[in-house]
């Protein structure tokens, strides 16, 4: 039997072949609606003879439907013996199984800058099977994609009832994203076991964002400001030439000052503990000499 690609090519080409846009949010979510035999802003490895994921009612965990991931193996007379895997995908993908051609390109419209990618899933495995999963967020910029950040899981065994899962976003860099790709895959292409019919369930995606969020995600050259993922910090990260002396300041709304502290920065780490701060909105001031470097927003959700 031929195996139809390694799952580290797919794995790294479909996160990280993407385009350009600008949009915010995980598009349907829990695979409520579909179209053509797919769900409405995916793709799958579906064709002709391989129907690989489908529309299954029988136990979603949320809703009317969830995703299914199947492996699926047909014999073509005359020609050979194939096995396709359930890939489920915010890219746009294109498989030639009898060629062993696979085309990938696209990607969903993304600006956020979540700390992880959760959702759940069902696993049916044969042969030992393992599925892998993740999530990149890119930008293209200076004639290059960059990729912003990526996170990776996978899972073996069986899972008959609905598991949760959380996937960390390990940022490379800290800029604006503008593409967004989610991958799953239900099988591992690498061991070169036959795993017909190896079934994977996915439902109910969502990001997870931290209890600070900050307006807007553009800094100035040499100075970024950005929230722990998971603690109640402000980080600022400078890239000055030389030290400077900042003034960094927390206002309510009617301008009454809550935090006030002087940092003294080159190219430094500093972090601004916001845990005296009650759930709402505050803005944020930095300043040097009495000169405004930066204002902006920031919220505390809990």
């Amino acid at each position: 039997m031929k195996t139809y690609l390694n799952f580290l090519t797919v794995l790294i080409i479909l996160l990280f072949s993407t385009i350009s846009a600008h949009s915010q949010d995980i598009p349907n979510a829990s695979f409520e609606n579909w179209a053509n035999g797919e769900p409405v802003d995916w793709h799958t490895t579906n064709q002709a003879l391989f129907t690989t994921v489908i529309k299954d009612a029988t136990n979603p965990q949320e809703g009317s439907f969830s995703a299914q991931l199947k492996v699926v193996t047909v014999t073509i007379p005359f020609i050979g013996t194939y096995s396709m895997p359930g890939i489920l995908s915010t890219a746009n993908m294109e498989a030639d199984v009898v060629n062993l051609q696979f085309n990938i390109w696209g990607g969903y419209p993304f600006t956020g800058m979540p700390n992880r990618l959760a959702g759940y899933l069902r696993y049916q495995p044969v042969n030992n099977d393992t599925c892998y999963f993740g999530w990149a967020l890119s930008k293209w910029q200076n004639g290059a994609r960059d990729t912003i950040g990526y996170g990776v899981a996978y899972r073996g065994g069986i899972i008959s009832d609905w598991s949760y899962f959380e996937i960390p976003m390990e940022y490379n860099i800290w800029e604006t994203p503008d593409t967004m790709n989610i991958l799953f895959l239900n099988t591992n292409l690498a061991d070169g076991q036959t795993h017909t019919n190896t079934k994977m369930w996915v439902d109910n995606l969502s990001f997870v964002y931290g209890p600070v969020g900050i307006e807007g995600i553009t800094f100035p050259n040499d100075l970024r400001i950005y929230a722990n993922g998971d603690t109640r910090q402000l980080i600022l990260e400078s890239s000055f030439t030389k030290p400077k002396k900042l003034s960094v300041s927390i206002y309510s709304l009617n301008g009454a000052i809550i935090l006030d502290e002087r940092k003294t920065m080159s190219q430094s780490v500093e972090t601004i503990n916001l845990a005296s701060l009650k759930p709402g909105i505050y803005i944020l001031k930095i300043s040097e000499n009495n000169r405004l470097i930066e204002s902006r927003k920031i919220s505390i959700a809990f």
